[in-house]
């Protein structure tokens, strides 16, 4: 029963943030793209050690919901300071409104407990 409780306090997120949306960010830079049939979140990294994951996407009221995390660099590695597109596909269809959203993680970070904060 107390963990029904807790999956529904929780509102199902993902780790131990949440998600926010009284809060937004424009670092680091992304927009929507296309290709092979579904959206595509284009970011431009700072440099080539961070790394960018699609966690999953949510149906939410006129659209979807795409929630990504974004891992620092290992620091014991040097990267060059160059910005790199990545492209990150995701399920949601061309066509339908969506809105991305992104946590900050360390590198070694297994379980991300920091909130998504819209893009």
């Amino acid at each position: 029963m107390f963990g029904l409780v807790a999956l529904v306090a929780l509102g199902g997120c993902w780790g131990g943030g949440g998600i926010r949306d009284d809060l937004t960010t424009d670092w680091p830079p992304m927009r929507m793209g296309e290709a092979e049939e579904r959206r595509v979140v284009v970011v431009e990294s700072p440099s080539p050690g961070w790394v960018i994951e699609f966690d999953r996407s949510d149906k939410i009221s006129g659209g979807r919901r795409v929630l990504l995390t974004v891992r620092r660099p290992d620091p014991t590695f040097f990267f060059p300071q160059t910005t790199v597109e990545q492209n990150i596909i995701t399920d949601v269809r061309i066509g339908t409104p969506v809105r991305v959203y992104r946590r900050l993680a360390e590198h070694n970070e297994r379980k991300p407990e920091g909130a998504y904060v819209l893009v």
